[in-house]
């Protein structure tokens, strides 16, 4: 019983430390490429790419894995609002009405 419960908790603890990850099941044979969910580009066995979305991906024999290289941001005041650069893969968190002033914030996912 005790194996089970420290089981659950490790597993729990494991999707908290890759919140911004996700590893998928990959169509086809070891060496069919890999389909990219966002931008449907293929990629080869061995490569890894950032996507339009800002998930940096790897596409391995098994599976294609990837991971959020932006983050989420959290927590911020109502009168905030995400300003996000998907091309540089950033984000900053400003006043709605006063874009040159930061909120405080936190990110979840990076």
């Amino acid at each position: 019983m005790r194996c089970l419960a420290l089981a659950l908790i490790l597993c729990s603890l494991a999707a908290f430390a890759n919140a911004g990850c996700y590893m998928g099941p990959k169509r086809g044979g070891a060496q069919e490429p890999c389909q990219d969910d966002t931008d449907k580009d293929w990629h080869e066995v061995g490569s890894s790419w950032t996507n339009s979305k800002c998930m940096e991906c790897s596409c391995k024999a098994t599976a294609m894995d990837c991971c959020d290289r932006m983050g989420r941001p959290s927590g911020f005041p109502e009168d905030c609002e995400v300003l996000r650069d998907w091309k540089e893969c950033t984000f900053v968190v400003v006043k709605k009405n006063d874009h040159s002033v930061h909120c405080p914030h936190a990110a979840v996912g990076k």
